[in-house]
């Protein structure tokens, strides 16, 4: 009883075939960011993220992994504290920035490590200079319910490497 559905990449298109949609009901329409706004490319944006990095004790020249986004089992921000752990490198720090049920168990996993910084929520007017704090985004979700993943284009716009697990819905487009 479907008359037209719109889906905004490969897996959402092949969730709603899989539905028995044909074609002629699907309409394209993708999700997208103002890149300008994310890009980073401003002294002021640039100066913010500088500041930052140094409240966190990052030296210049150590690789940041950023982890933005609700801290809930879909999005598996212990598996990516577990995996950081486990890369036991001196020269990278992850920060973990948001608010959400796992918060104290990612307290804990954590353990106090100066290399790990797990930040509250902030306000979507400070994410250009969030990105421009990290090297690499991580979305590590296990899903289900991970039907695109904004901030994967966010990062992306900011000229940030990402890393996704195959159950984001971006992967497929944008990864």
């Amino acid at each position: 009883h479907v008359d037209k559905a719109l889906y905004a990449g490969k897996s959402n298109y092949d969730y709603f075939r899989k539905l028995g949609l044909t074609d002629d009901k699907l309409i394209f329409m993708p999700h997208a960011v103002d890149n300008d706004r994310f890009s980073g490319e401003t002294d002021t944006i640039k100066s913010e993220a500088l500041q930052w990095r140094k409240q966190l004790g990052i030296a210049s020249g150590d690789i940041v992994f950023l982890f933005a986004g609700k801290f809930l089992p879909k999005k598996d921000p212990l598996l990516l504290i577990e995996a950081f752990l486990k890369m036991n490198r001196d020269n990278c720090h992850l920060v973990l920035l948001g608010e959400g049920i796992l918060k104290d168990q990612m307290l804990e996993k954590s353990k106090n490590n100066p290399r790990i910084h797990i930040l509250p929520f902030q306000n979507q007017s400070q994410m250009p200079v969030v990105y421009q704090v990290c090297d690499v985004f991580c979305l590590p979700s296990r899903g289900p319910g991970e039907t695109w993943g904004l901030a994967v284009n966010e990062a992306m716009a900011g000229g940030k490497a990402v890393l996704v697990s195959d159950k984001v819905g971006c992967g497929p487009d944008l990864v």
